[in-house]
């Protein structure tokens, strides 16, 4: 309430100056205590690169075990194969046929699905088979000895002189194809030569077999995968031996066995193989240094053997076991397969095989 007569000590000048600082007091609280927040700046770090998630077949964190040769998964190899422009040409039959390579010793059967072997009769021996039973190929005893065991390789899908491969694709496709025979006869008599071609246009395959008056075979092996050599062993799968002698039974009898240097001899039996599916990607390898490698039972063996005049320790070998069903009591039971293989760093693979008697 003015009283009159007396002066406003507020001047209007004084007044808007006044309402100005109390306007900016109430905008700096307002600011301070309810406006948005400038983000707040993180500390930077050292990040890595950012990579794509691994892809099958590339290169793992896990480093190789040395001297270890490594086992891709299946579809790694045959994959870029597939991708790979190659100027290969196709070969191959276009059906199964079989030729068969017999001296005085050995009577021997290969087919072209795979170019392995699917009889090898030894002819100056007989097996246990007493009548009334039949000899496998519905003859009467004696039975000349086959030492194949073609029932076991059936149900396994392996046979003797099958390739060996570390991309099981491709391992598969090399013993299933149909190949091409370097002659036509169905019978040939030693001493001969004879040759086993397939390529599917990416991956090729060569066998070559020398067969002489002896138990001993020279045989050559060349894989090549678009046109580069690629490693390779051969085999001797499905199981080895005489099945008629019993008492103990003939599983009981067959072990594989390797030399290194030095003339030391490892024996494996069954019960101490291990089922290829144990093996694991850096754990499939081939064992080096090795003079010869083989399996055999009681009587009979079938050893791979370097090239003569071939430096000792020049092979490498795998050993494992597969499995297939005989009846025991009329009952399916498992039994174990024993299967070796050989190989060399060398390439094209080529060494001597000995399949005969012990003595």
């Amino acid at each position: 309430m003015n009283v009159p007569g007396q002066k406003d000590k507020f001047t209007p000048e004084l007044r808007i100056l006044v309402a100005s600082l109390l306007s900016m007091v109430v905008i700096l609280a307002w600011a301070k205590y309810f406006g948005p927040k400038p983000p707040i700046q993180r500390p930077q770090t050292n990040r890595p690169a950012q990579t794509s998630p691994a892809t099958p077949g590339s290169a793992s964190a896990v480093p190789p075990i040395a001297g270890a040769s490594q086992k891709p998964p299946a579809s790694t190899v045959a994959a870029t194969a597939a991708s790979t422009p190659a100027n290969v040409p196709r070969r191959g039959d276009s059906q199964e046929r079989t030729i068969t390579i017999e001296n005085n010793l050995y009577r021997v059967e290969f087919s072209n699905q795979g170019a392995v072997v699917r009889s090898w009769k030894l002819k100056k021996y007989t097996d246990d088979t007493k009548p009334p039973q039949k000899c496998k190929d519905g003859s009467n005893p004696p039975c000349v000895l086959d030492l194949v065991h073609q029932q076991a390789s059936k149900e396994t899908g392996g046979w003797p002189f099958a390739v060996t491969l570390d991309d099981e694709q491709l391992q598969n496709a090399a013993n299933s194809g149909l190949y091409e025979i370097s002659t036509s006869a169905s019978t040939v008599n030693a001493p001969a030569d004879v040759e086993f071609t397939w390529s599917d246009g990416h991956l090729e395959v060569t066998k070559h077999f020398h067969f002489d008056h002896s138990y001993v075979v020279r045989a050559e092996t060349s894989i090549k995968l678009n046109g580069s050599p690629i490693k390779a062993g051969l085999a001797w799968l499905g199981g080895f031996g005489d099945l008629t002698v019993q008492n103990p039974s003939p599983i009981e009898t067959v072990t594989t066995f390797y030399s290194t240097e030095g003339g030391k001899i490892t024996n494996y039996q069954h019960k101490k193989l291990e089922g290829i599916d144990k093996w694991s990607a850096v754990s499939w390898h081939w064992q080096a240094g090795v003079d010869f490698a083989g399996i055999e039972d009681r009587y009979f063996a079938m050893a791979f053997l370097p090239l003569n005049g071939a430096a000792p320790g020049t092979l490498e070998t795998r050993y494992w076991k597969a499995w297939h069903n005989v009846k025991v009591d009329d009952k399916e039971t498992p039994e174990p397969v024993p299967d070796v293989a050989v190989s060399s760093p060398a390439t094209p693979l080529a060494l001597r095989a000995y399949v005969g008697p012990k003595d």
